[in-house]
């Protein structure tokens, strides 16, 4: 207790030191924070804070029982969090320090985008629906792990061959890792629940916008009825030309918004927020006529 005396007394004094642990363990925090995001570690983490927070309740009630079974599951955590949590710490590490592919030179960004696009514009030719997710901070194993694992270089045929109507693979999407490899097929998204979608969107177009709702993640999205290419980032779906989708996507792997994505989100927030407006607004009429009608009151 006399360690935190200072704190509490405000006799203490900042140094230097102090404030670099706190810029390196923030950032670590972050860190984490970013390669969670998405995945099933997070209600894995949530079940221990209720599990945490029973032990609390049962120390401040004397809950003699529960605390028992807690402080026993308690002694072997290193061990339960490292059996449980093994392929995400796995992925974790294998992260950290690595430049990864859409990080390096421009040139060989634009030849990976180039490829794909180009994959794109011949299924869109010849009404081949297809969906290619592009991974970036957010890690996407919980989602590749479960489709069919490929491991191979991007490349045109390779797209072509997988999204053929005849190939066993087409269904679903391929994850593209954000080192530039295919690493699998038959890949299932979550597809968005947005009541504010569309209702010409399909399936497909709804799942990319639900794994981008969800992630970092950029998808192309090949539509086999209207034969065009569109790109979905950050819950919107953008459609234009090849060369403005192309232009977009190399800002997204730069990590940067696109004009027309930003654009996107202010009309949506102002459409949100005059929905919410409207909302108030007639509820107050409501109950502002029936304080003045009485008789219009239910009982």
């Amino acid at each position: 207790m006399e360690t935190f005396l200072p704190y509490f007394t405000g006799k203490f004094s900042l140094r230097w030191q102090d404030l670099l642990d706190i810029v390196l363990l923030s950032l670590v925090f972050y860190r984490i924070l970013i390669l969670i995001r998405g995945t099933r570690t997070i209600p894995m983490l949530i079940g221990f804070v209720a599990l945490l927070g029973l032990y609390l309740v049962s120390l401040m009630m004397n809950l003699e029982a529960t605390q028992l079974l807690l402080d026993n599951l308690g002694q072997s955590l290193v061990l339960v969090l490292v059996v449980l949590f093994q392929a995400d710490i796995r992925n974790a590490l294998a992260q950290i320090g690595v430049f990864t592919l859409f990080r390096e030179g421009l040139h060989k960004k634009r030849d990976v985008v180039d490829s794909i696009l180009q994959a794109c514009l011949v299924m869109s030719q010849k009404s081949i629906g297809a969906l290619i997710v592009l991974e970036q901070e957010v890690g996407l194993k919980n989602y590749s792990d479960r489709g069919t694992q490929i491991n191979a270089a991007v490349s045109e045929s390779l797209l072509l061959s997988i999204f053929h109507p005849s190939s066993p693979l087409h269904d679903g999407a391929v994850v593209i890792s954000n080192k530039g490899d295919l690493l699998a097929a038959q890949c299932i998204l979550p597809v968005s629940m947005n009541s504010r979608l569309s209702s010409s969107l399909g399936t497909r177009h709804r799942a990319a916008i639900g794994l981008t709702e969800e992630t970092d993640a950029a998808v192309l999205i090949v539509s086999e009825e209207r034969k065009e290419i569109s790109l979905s980032y950050r819950g919107q779906l953008i459609r234009g030309k090849n060369e403005d989708i192309r232009k977009d996507l190399l800002e997204v792997l730069a990590g940067k918004i696109p004009a027309s994505i930003h654009k996107k989100e202010i009309k949506d927030t102002s459409r949100k927020k005059e929905t919410e407006k409207a909302e108030t607004t007639s509820q107050t009429g409501t109950a502002a006529v029936a304080s003045k009608n009485p008789s219009l009151k239910t009982n």
